[in-house]
């Protein structure tokens, strides 16, 4: 075919007769609703792209001819780019002798997406900060920044990621520059990932004039609806669907371990991001979200150029409004609100009133029963002084639900809504309940089953009906007359769950059906213990429980024959019902199996908090584990989630030792085949240079704690007692152990503030990262206890758990 005019003419045709079958196409689509959207059109280049490497053979594009039209056509050879016309392509359809030398203002085409790209790392804080470049389909082709943490040790491993959303007019580098996160970051083993807060480029739209809170700089973590922003404003996909795909690629990141948080317009993703994707998100938090944009001024001016007119797709990316219908998963929200934060006040003459309306959010997550934490921190305000005060504590929070490692408390307990539902008040409230019950009448004898009475609960009282009890060595020990304040007649048992039957006078927070487990730690909130962050002696019933009576009236709730029965540790759970004083119960989520979750109230959450409460090993600690059973395997638990390098297990048996490799023991030790005269904690010490960072006595025995502490590092080895040693006895050691650095500490309920953190181990367990099940080795109905408690005496279980 001839070149020039003739061949201009030619494709001329063709292109005609195209156009006018695909017109014909497009009208046959648009009458039955499903029309294409118009294809982009591509970019004339007038001079060469920095990058030539994707002009090879192939590449397809068009052809300026000589009719000034441009026509299909593909690259068959890349000259120098010095020549005039460096590009020799071929029109397609038409054989080689018409290719073309071509210069790059005759061609158009579009470059295909770049990968992404690390245009930048920095050492910070022992770990990497990355700032990555790439091309975003997800946001109409332009090129995008993130930044991300990336914690030491990420060579051989994946650490959980959280997202930070940042407010308006802010990039990719204000957290990273401002935030002060990367230190705990860190040491808590979380990849941090900081995306831009709207597209970026020429070619985005924005308004004229450019104002700050809208268009760029401020996409409001929506995908917008109208024409003239759909194309690039997409966050919401940009942040749930491409960001995370680039993240699993390019980074040391397990995506499905994700938790996300923000600031202001980021808070508002935040949360309303993890409520339109139920589930996705692990852990949820903000810093001054706008919580209710759609009665806020700066949502009422984005949302109809983004959305249109129509206020149904308003609500939509509102937070109070997703609450509302809300079905997912329990969720949970931690929130901080400065007093002093300009954008909230309530002054109709400033500009900026009411942006952000945390009372509507609390409003919202009460009426749904959905947890939230509000902290109104007084006299702070919007800016990052705010966020960098409080962001470590974020930081743990997130950590809980993404490691399983639960090292954060809340500072109030949720609203009363939380985990309950309505339900119709038994025939049994106000009235004396008869139920069986196995009393301990006197020490170092069978428990006796029998038809005792259970009063009804007074002022400040809960009656419960029990679902299950477990046995704890803590049972057997005060039954053989070991304990100096064991009482007779009384209920044993402290290791339970049930359904709240009714409640006393004044109590809040209960309601019947409630589901709970009875904790012999109480939880007030307002006593000087409670109120420490480190401490969970609370001493609000201290006084009562120690003598098995209740507040209300000095008296125990149980009667048998007439005579009273005392109460135990506060809780007596070997029995049908009991009565408990408020203080002494976590309420829980109605989707956990009670049967399961009665352990959580005593031994295996005591050895998960001696190690990540009392000791708070850290990540890469050696540590050695005295006795195994169910609380020394709670404790290798924890003692592997938290990261350990070396766990040392010791038993005497075998059998243990076995299981303990199993459960995340690196070493194990068996005293009575080291040689003769070799001291468990003399070959701890050889094996390890100068000791263990930690150790842990899980046995009761005094010998064996003192075993534990001098087989820790001399200068910084802690070393815990978790183990009740019998009446009387005594703990000893040369006073050069702890002269020289060593620390000996104890635990009660492992540190564990009851009533606001038992309910948290119950997500973790819910979500997979805690173990129960694993400690169960006999399910036996509760009638048959006597026989439960051989299978404890002869080490045959590691827990018993007894239905009713």
């Amino acid at each position: 075919k001839a070149k020039g005019k003739g061949k201009g003419k030619g494709k001329a045709k063709a292109k005609a007769k195209a156009a006018a079958a695909a017109a014909a196409a497009t009208d046959e689509a648009e009458e039955n609703g499903d029309a294409p959207a118009p294809k982009a059109k591509a970019k004339a280049a007038a001079a060469p792209p920095a990058d030539l490497s994707v002009f090879k053979k192939g590449f397809k594009l068009q052809a300026k001819a000589d009719d000034g039209k441009f026509y299909p056509a593909t690259v068959v050879k890349v000259g120098k780019p010095t020549k005039p016309d460096p590009i020799l392509i071929n029109y397609t359809g038409y054989t080689s002798a018409s290719d073309e030398w071509m210069g790059f203002d005759k061609l158009k085409y579009t470059l295909p997406p770049k990968p992404p790209t690390v245009k930048e790392t920095v050492k910070v804080a022992g770990g990497l900060l990355k700032r990555i470049e790439h091309t975003s389909k997800t946001l109409g082709g332009c090129t995008m920044l993130f930044s991300a943490f990336v914690p030491e040790g990420a060579a051989d491993k994946k650490f959980p990621v959280v997202y930070w959303l940042s407010g308006l007019t802010c990039t990719d580098r204000n957290f990273a520059e401002k935030a002060g996160a990367f230190k705990l970051a860190n040491s808590l083993g979380l990849v941090l990932v900081m995306p831009d807060t709207s597209p970026r480029g020429d070619e985005v739209p924005d308004e004229d004039p450019k104002e700050y809170d809208f268009g760029k700089g401020a996409g409001f973590y929506l995908n917008a609806k109208t024409e003239k922003y759909k194309k690039h404003y997409n966050m919401l996909d940009y942040v749930t669907k491409e960001l995370p795909a680039i993240v699993e690629k390019m980074l040391p990141a397990d995506i499905s371990k994700a938790g996300i948080f923000g600031h202001s317009m980021g808070g508002h993703g935040a949360m309303s991001i993890a409520l339109k994707n139920p589930g996705k998100y692990r852990s949820v938090s903000a810093f001054s979200p706008i919580c209710n944009p759609t009665e806020a001024p700066w949502g009422k001016k984005a949302f109809p150029l983004y959305l249109g007119k129509d206020k149904k797709k308003w609500s939509e990316y509102d937070t109070v409004e997703l609450l509302k219908k809300y079905e997912g998963p329990p969720i949970r929200f931690l929130v901080d609100q400065g007093t002093a934060d300009s954008f909230e006040s309530e002054d109709k003459k400033k500009k900026n009133q009411h942006q952000l309306r945390p009372e509507a959010l609390l409003k919202a997550c009460e009426e749904k029963g959905v947890a939230l934490t509000l902290r109104m921190q007084e006299g702070y305000d919007h800016s990052y002084f705010f966020i960098s005060t409080f962001v470590e504590d974020h930081l743990k929070y997130h950590a809980a639900f993404l490691t399983g490692v639960l090292r954060w408390c809340p500072d109030s307990l949720p609203s009363s809504t939380v985990y309950s539902s309505p339900v119709t008040p038994p025939t049994t409230v106000g009235q004396d309940i008869e139920c069986l019950a196995a009393v301990a009448f006197e020490p170092k004898k069978p428990l006796s089953l029998v038809q005792v009475t259970v009063g009804p609960p007074q002022k400040g009282e809960v009656r419960i009906k029990h679902t299950a009890v477990a046995l704890c060595h803590t049972d057997a020990y005060t039954l053989g007359g070991l304990d100096p304040e064991g009482l007779f007649p009384c209920i044993l048992g402290h290791e339970a769950s049930g359904v709240v039957e009714s409640i006393g006078e004044g109590v809040e927070g209960f309601q019947p059906g409630d589901h709970v487990i009875p904790c012999y730690q109480a939880y007030c909130g307002c006593c000087q213990f409670c109120k420490r962050p480190d401490i969970n002696l609370c001493t609000s019933v201290r006084a009562y429980t120690g003598k098995g009576i209740m507040a209300g009236d000095g008296k125990p709730r149980f009667t048998y024959q007439g005579q009273p029965i005392y109460h135990f540790m506060g809780t007596s759970s070997f029995a049908e019902y009991s009565v408990l004083h408020a203080e002494s119960l976590a309420k829980v989520r109605k989707d956990a199996p009670l049967e399961k979750c009665c352990l959580l109230g005593c031994g295996i959450s005591t050895g998960w908090g001696a190690v990540w409460n009392t000791a708070q090993v850290q990540r890469g600690s050696t540590a050695a584990v005295f006795g195994l059973g169910a609380v020394g395997l709670s404790v290798l638990e924890a003692l592997a989630k938290t990261g350990c390098s070396k766990i040392i297990a010791v038993d005497l048996l075998e059998d243990k030792l076995k299981m303990a490799r199993e459960w995340g023991a690196t070493h194990t030790v068996n005293p009575k085949e080291l040689p003769e005269g070799t001291t468990v904690q003399s070959h701890i010490v050889q094996e390890t240079g100068f000791g263990v960072d930690f150790s842990f006595d899980c046995t009761g025995n005094v010998e064996v704690m003192r075993q534990a502490l001098e087989c820790s590092a001399r200068g910084w080895g802690t070393s815990v007692v978790i183990g009740v040693a019998a009446a009387g006895k005594e703990i000893s050691t040369r006073p050069f152990q702890l002269v020289t650095g060593r620390k000996w500490m104890g635990t009660a309920f492992g540190g564990w503030k009851s009533k606001p953190q038992v309910p948290m181990l119950v997500d973790l367990y819910m979500q997979g990262d805690l173990k129960i099940d694993q400690y169960i080795t006999h399910c036996m109905e509760f009638k048959e206890i006597n026989e439960a408690f051989e299978l404890l005496h002869k080490g045959e279980c590691l827990r018993v758990v007894l239905k009713f």
